[in-house]
């Protein structure tokens, strides 16, 4: 390590001062030395004046010795003129010497040269060899979530940091960073940017994440470049720039929000992959409350198999004897069919015949969600606290303009007929507080909400919340999808269906002897083999090789599926690269 602050001081001192300190320091050294010549001239005289005489050498040694406070030596004044002059350098001395000259040798010198090496210390070019990682635009929550997921599987990522202090920080938090500037065409090949995997741009800028598209593709034409655009006329114009898929977060949660509302007692669709259908049914006020799912018999009757059962921010697996309670939320993975045939049984009405849904907030999130209500067909209200004429031009049949924590003017609303409520204010705190309000005034109905952060997904299940989004979540798996490890899809915050190969651990094993769902804590609900869907496939057969499976999961249980059956085979391959060497 010693040798290594060594290289690096090296490098600082290399690297010089800037031009601004140089000057201030060269003033500093002349007003120095003019005022030792002074001093040591005026010495002369008044010793003179004495009638004493001294070399210019000794004149200096007296400056020096008293301007440093060192005491009074073998040389003193006499005269009341010499001993007033005497006083006066002294307190020169203690200004200049003790009071101006250390501050300027640490703004001046000690701290550039500090800075200088943690400059030399930051790190401005990937190690040689670095290869499919993923290069990271900008800290963020979104970032802190693709990068949590890029640990779990073990894919190499580069986060981007212009100042090399900030860089410093976040090395020391456990990331890996690289210093540079993405607007630089010449940063990428410090970034090893032919190698890469994927390109992630999230700034909540528009058009530095243009700028930033841009230059990377002038870099390299084949690098896959994501980028997330806050505004959707920003859509285009990345596209332009270079960019392989442009993300427009708002559209993301407002679809993802939209097909989650539940309007009835109709089981709605969460997800869709090919042909199997992931949906979500509420059983409030249906025969199916109070029984167990061995008394219900889904399988027997309508051929459907509940995966598990959601209740207010918490999942849990389903079995014979999970039983259904009034909060609680089947999760089924069905065909066209099946899902006919339980809304036929189960369901309290039609859109239609209900008041639909209650969208809170008239952001770009909320907007995004009213568009998707309305090409679903499902009868909504648009509450926005201050008016908007850009807005009501498109909604100006839905728009209602009031304090959404005012009694007296949700009263006047649609709000207490509504099956869902939907926030999609920018803050989670409002968020969390109207949650709280609204359960109160409504427990039995449906409350979704965002969250821009995954910290707050639990702080508003716990307020009240059946359902809950993070444009975190949503957009960094979005950006995981590019880079082929199986695709995901996001159903609700913490509840997600990923479609994959077959694992070289699982094939010609059965779900039953592999104890999968013991050992993971996932359901398998579909598998997909030469272009055929089997949903719901039986646990006893194994697995052949050239098939894709469907898996229900959780962020807990992902981390065990990869531990159990993904790392496996990377473990036994540097076993057996050892015994090789």
């Amino acid at each position: 390590m010693r040798g290594a602050s060594s290289v690096t001081i090296i490098a600082a001192l290399k690297e010089g001062l800037p031009k601004q300190h140089r000057s201030t320091l060269v003033r500093f050294t002349l007003f120095l030395t003019v005022l030792f010549i002074v001093y040591a001239g005026i010495f002369q005289l008044i010793m003179a004046y004495e009638g004493r005489d001294y070399s210019i050498i000794t004149g200096f040694y007296w400056t020096l010795v008293v301007m440093s406070t060192m005491g009074f030596g073998d040389v003193v004044f006499e005269s009341d003129l010499g001993k007033i002059f005497s006083m006066l350098v002294n307190i020169t001395g203690l200004v200049v010497l003790i009071v101006l000259l250390p501050y300027i040798i640490i703004e001046f010198i000690y701290n550039p040269l500090a800075k200088a090496q943690k400059d030399a210390n930051a790190p401005r070019r990937l190690a040689e060899g670095t290869k499919n990682h993923v290069i990271i635009a900008r800290h963020d929550h979104i970032a802190d979530a693709l990068i949590m997921r890029l640990k779990q599987h073990h894919i190499p990522y580069a986060l981007m940091v212009s100042d090399p202090t900030e860089a410093e920080k976040f090395s020391d938090l456990g990331f890996s960073v690289l210093v540079g500037n993405l607007s630089q065409v010449d940063f990428y090949e410090n970034a090893r940017i032919e190698d890469a995997a994927l390109l992630a741009v999230n700034t909540p800028s528009d058009p530095i994440n243009t700028s930033i598209v841009f230059s990377a593709r002038q870099a390299s034409e084949k690098l896959p470049i994501v980028a997330l655009a806050n505004r959707e006329d920003s859509i285009d114009i990345l596209e332009l720039a270079g960019a392989t898929e442009v993300l427009h977060i708002a559209d993301l949660m407002g679809d993802a929000l939209a097909r989650c509302t539940s309007v009835g007692g109709s089981a709605h669709i969460m997800g869709k992959i090919d042909d199997l259908l992931i949906v979500e049914a509420r059983v409030a006020e249906t025969s199916l409350v109070g029984q167990t799912l061995r008394e219900i018999d889904l399988g027997k009757k309508y051929n459907i198999t509940v995966v598990g059962v959601w209740e207010r921010g918490r999942f849990e697996l389903a079995g014979p004897q999970t039983r259904i309670s009034e909060n609680s939320v089947l999760v089924m993975g069905v065909s066209e069919e099946q899902l006919a045939a339980y809304n036929n049984n189960f369901a309290k009405a039609s859109p239609s015949s209900v008041s639909g849904a209650v969208v809170i907030g008239a952001g770009s999130v909320g907007i995004a969600t009213a568009r998707a209500l309305r090409d679903r067909e499902i009868p909504f209200s648009l509450l926005e606290k201050e008016e908007n004429t850009i807005v009501e031009r498109e909604f100006k049949e839905n728009m209602v303009y009031g304090d959404a924590a005012d009694i007296h003017f949700l009263k006047s609303t649609s709000f207490f007929e509504a099956s869902s409520l939907i926030l999609t204010t920018n803050d989670d705190d409002v968020n969390i507080y109207l949650t709280l309000y609204f359960r109160k005034l409504r427990p039995d109905v449906q409350i979704l909400s965002r969250a821009n952060n995954e910290r707050t997904v639990s702080a508003l299940h716990h307020a009240g919340a059946d359902f809950v989004l993070s444009t975190s979540t949503m957009s960094s798996i979005a950006l995981f999808n590019h880079l082929h490890q199986g695709q995901f899809y996001t159903m609700v915050e913490g509840l997600y269906a990923k479609k994959l190969a077959v694992p070289p651990t699982m094939i010609g094993k059965s779900l039953v002897s592999l104890q999968f769902r013991v050992l993971t804590g996932c359901s398998v609900i579909a598998l997909e083999q030469n272009g055929s869907m089997t949903i719901n496939p039986s646990p006893f057969e194994p697995l052949p090789a050239d098939a894709e499976i469907v898996v229900i999961l959780t962020p807990e249980a992902e981390e065990r599926f990869i531990k159990h059956f993904i790392d496996v085979p990377k473990a036994e391959q540097r076993r057996t690269s050892v015994k090789a060497l």
